[in-house]
């Protein structure tokens, strides 16, 4: 009986993987899984986003054993200890072929590389996926045939080439003839909100179903902290408990495959925007050393260690910011528009390294995933592709009373501002900050803007 291994990794999923589809049309397989605890650490991803995967984990083996597919979870150092405990697999189980889904940053290509050849000298086949992309990698370019930098036509692109792509997702393979014997669980599990997510493919799809339910007042209320205006998806997209082909398939079929609708649709562009960035990571694996995606975009930061300390605390003064803050430290997750507020006031504001930023929203965050978040703190501080320009510096005031207008998201968060009204939650005066224990403002904003402009421009 021949048998091969499918390694799981960011693709935390039955439906819509295509190793795991392609392996089962080759005979029986097993699943393989295996946490660098180390290596984990080393590229600063979250213990929420470990316990969300491994939770996620015991959900996906709930689903494989009915299919008679076992699901072995194995905890081990590095990716050194990974490639070798493949081979020692291969052996045990006498594999025929190995199966996994391509992952795009630096280490990991070099990671998988080596898998391949050291696999391969065994005798045993290796079989490689794009399961993480809508559009196949590499094939939008420009007229002069190189990528695009720049959002709007990438998308324009993007378009063009998905109407040619495949849309319905891959099927769930056919249950096995396999005898499940014992499966190895090594325990890595970790503390996350799992009040608010809960793990596994099956939970991903039905808060999909329930965003699409609101998904045409996405537009309006995307931009309000307050409401439940985001699918909330983003975790399950970056362990790969859902595929981004899965949420555009059920959108398409929302709006009864009207392909205009589709592509029109607000939600559709953020998903665009994470396959931009993604293709960013492939043309420039560099970014993954975090060095800047424009080599001529000029960094000023200063080593402020004060302001940072604040703004990791949601202590800065500013409620908006103090706001955003404490929800990622909260729930491992923040709002989408507060991301962008909290960046551009630690990195323009207080002119701290943009780096320093990207790396504590990597260790707390639940849907960390490098090539959106350094894409992000890339766009906020100017360095990025189709950056900001060093001119657009977003007012924490203003932005505070725009999209947070009656006080209500500060209020949940910053909860010894809650009995200010909706005017002065926004910037209380000196007195208020006394009475209610609130610190003083840690710069003051019209300095820090007219600096920021002076160094930038």
């Amino acid at each position: 009986m021949t048998v091969s291994i499918v390694w799981f990794r960011q693709d935390i999923r039955v439906e819509d993987n295509p190793a795991l589809h392609y392996a089962a049309k080759n005979g029986n397989v097993i699943g393989l899984y295996i946490e660098a605890e180390e290596q984990r650490k080393e590229h600063d991803e979250s213990d929420a986003k470990v316990g969300l995967i491994y939770d996620s984990l015991l959900k996906l083996r709930e689903q494989l054993n009915k299919l008679n597919i076992p699901l072995h979870i194995v905890k081990v150092e590095t990716f050194k200890d990974q490639i070798k405990t493949l081979e020692n697999w291969v052996d045990e189980v006498s594999a025929e072929g190995l199966y996994f889904n391509n992952e795009y940053p630096l280490n990991e290509k070099k990671r998988d590389n080596d898998v391949e050849s050291r696999i391969t000298k065994k005798g045993c086949r290796v079989e490689r996926y794009d399961g993480d992309l809508a559009v196949e990698p590499s094939v939008i370019k420009n007229k002069q045939g190189e990528p695009y930098k720049v959002f709007t036509p990438y998308k324009k692109a993007w378009v063009e080439q998905h109407k040619t792509s495949r849309l319905k997702p891959l099927d769930a393979p056919q249950k096995q003839q396999y005898s499940i014997e014992k499966q190895v669980t090594d325990d890595f599990s970790k503390n996350y909100r799992d009040d608010i997510w809960h793990p596994g493919p099956i939970a991903a799809m039905e808060r999909l179903q329930r965003f699409l339910g609101k998904v045409e007042e996405y537009k309006a209320n995307r931009d309000i902290p307050s409401l439940s205006g985001t699918s909330l998806l983003s975790p399950y997209l970056a362990i790969g408990a859902i595929s981004v082909r899965q949420c555009i398939f059920e959108l398409y079929q929302h709006y009864n495959q009207d392909e205009g609708k589709l592509y029109g649709d607000k939600w559709l562009s953020e998903l665009v925007w994470r396959e931009f960035y993604r293709q960013i990571l492939i043309d420039q694996p560099e970014i993954t050393r975090h060095k800047p995606f424009n080599p001529d975009a000029k960094e000023v930061w200063v080593d402020n260690q004060e302001a940072f300390e604040a703004w990791k605390k949601g202590k800065t003064g500013f409620p908006i910011i103090d706001a955003a803050m404490r929800q990622l430290n909260q729930t491992g997750w923040m709002h989408n528009r507060l991301r962008m507020n909290a960046a551009m006031f630690l990195n323009k504001l207080c002119l701290v390294d943009w780096r320093w930023g990207e790396k504590y929203f990597m260790q707390q965050l639940i849907d960390g995933d490098f090539a959106s978040n350094n894409g992000g703190w890339q766009w906020c501080s100017s360095t990025g592709a189709d950056g900001a320009p060093y001119f657009r510096i977003m007012s924490p005031l203003s932005q505070s009373k725009r999209f947070d207008p009656e006080g209500d998201f500060i209020r949940k968060f910053v909860p010894e501002l809650e009995s200010l009204d909706k005017h002065s939650i926004h910037e209380p005066s000196d007195e208020q900050r006394t009475e209610l224990d609130y610190p003083a403002p840690v710069i003051d904003y019209k300095e820090s803007r007219k600096r920021a402009l002076e160094l930038l421009s």
